[in-house]
């Protein structure tokens, strides 16, 4: 085949509006609603093979162009697969192209090939005992075994978990990600133990105090059974394995970091979760990457179920697991009829609505908040949370004149 097979002849890059799943639309546009913006790049190399990826985008429009795109037309693939500052979009479309123009999945250029199916989670946002509980019984009757949620000191925990037991089967188990906001070890060795005690289906607990605490997190490791999961990097690899502060890691990015990240890891003997976020197209190139990193052996968290649609046909979650594809390339079929339904323009602009939060404790008090501003008061210790029967309401601008009111006598300057 001549080189000049392998080089890209175009770039198109086509901007999505995926919807939220209804099941959790109004959460997910409280906390993350450009998560649902998405670009889908198309990659079609001289010999007409066409590769595709996509990437989050994060932004409020969307560019005609894009310096990135500039960077890859009439260069080889195979001298741009490792380049990670192209995006995720771009990276994976490069890989998609480059194993079909080979004849091979992914996964045979990433490494050697280590397992045909790997472990997936459930994602869901810190949400009312009700919204965990309807989240977890769609999680277990999808395939599912495990849900990754986000736990916060605006609600009870134990209220959610024990609605989500009620739910569930023995088998199914939770992760709790508390993004550092059990500020220390005190806090963290009683919830955890309490929780570990009462809930057995917890089974990891992501950053739970301050990752930079390194004698604080030690600690916690000897308080408590529940192994802790931490952001790879945050203290230093070297550090984190010298000094034991966490059981294993959360590892995410573009293929040469995952790859460097998952190999050092695997060189502790420390597990980790991939958690790079998207529809279907990159759970799959997450399960790529999967195969044939070792210690990739806690659930990854791409997310996907958050979406109305993965956007790829014959999407499959079994026993909590995901089948390595052997076809070429990410070995999927977009689904071009949903893709087409959801294509916005390319200057399409989007606004985040107005909010307001409404924090309620057990002895009647209530504080009110424009968005989630109340976070860095729970950061910082002005507010005590994870208490026994505290709640979190949220109301999102309707264009009512009722909103509209309410909005201006609690927020007026």
């Amino acid at each position: 085949m001549s080189t000049n097979a392998f080089e890209v002849r175009s770039v198109e890059r086509i901007p999505l509006r995926v919807p939220f799943h209804s099941r959790c639309a109004e959460v997910m546009e409280v906390r993350v609603p450009f998560w649902s913006l998405i670009d889908l790049y198309k990659i079609t190399t001289e010999s007409g093979v066409e590769g595709y990826g996509e990437i989050l985008t994060r932004d409020t429009w969307f560019r005609q162009s894009d310096p990135t795109i500039d960077r890859v037309i009439g260069k080889n693939l195979f001298d741009l697969l490792w380049d990670d500052s192209l995006g995720a979009g771009i990276q994976i479309a490069l890989f998609d192209a480059a194993g079909k123009v080979l004849g091979v999945p992914c996964h045979r250029l990433l490494g050697a090939f280590h397992r045909d199916e790997c472990p997936v989670s459930w994602w869901t946002q810190e949400a009312t005992p009700e919204l965990w509980a309807q989240e977890a019984r769609a999680a277990e009757s999808s395939g599912y075994t495990t849900m990754k949620a986000k736990a916060r000191p605006w609600f009870d925990l134990e209220e959610q978990l024990s609605a989500m037991k009620k739910v569930t089967s023995d088998r199914f188990k939770v992760d709790l990600d508390f993004n550092q906001l059990l500020l220390g070890v005190d806090q963290a060795t009683q919830l955890i133990a309490k929780l570990e005690a009462e809930h057995r289906m917890l089974a990891i607990v992501e950053s739970p105090i301050p990752q930079g605490d390194i004698p604080g997190n030690v600690l916690l490791r000897q308080k408590i059974r529940t192994p802790i999961a931490m952001h790879f990097g945050n203290p230093p690899f070297m550090t984190a394995a010298r000094e034991g502060v966490c059981d294993g890691f959360v590892i995410g990015g573009g293929a040469s970091r995952v790859l460097r990240d998952g190999t050092l890891a695997g060189e502790a003997n420390m597990p980790f979760w991939l958690q790079i976020v998207g529809t279907g197209i990159t759970t799959m190139f997450s399960v790529h990457l999967g195969a044939v990193l070792s210690h990739a052996r806690w659930p990854a968290i791409p997310c996907v179920n958050i979406y109305a649609h993965p956007l790829t046909k014959d999407f499959k979650v079994e026993g909590g697991h995901i089948k390595v594809p052997e076809a070429p390339g990410l070995g999927v079929e977009l689904d071009w009829n949903v893709i087409e339904d959801y294509r916005v323009a390319l200057d399409h602009r989007w606004e985040r609505r107005r909010q307001i939060h409404t924090i309620r404790w057990p002895d009647g008090r209530a504080y009110h908040y424009q968005d989630a501003a109340y976070r860095q008061e729970f950061l910082a210790g002005k507010r005590v949370g994870f208490v026994p029967g505290i709640s979190l309401e949220h109301r999102l601008d309707d264009g009512s004149e009722e909103f509209e009111s309410e909005y201006t006598t609690l927020f007026k300057r």
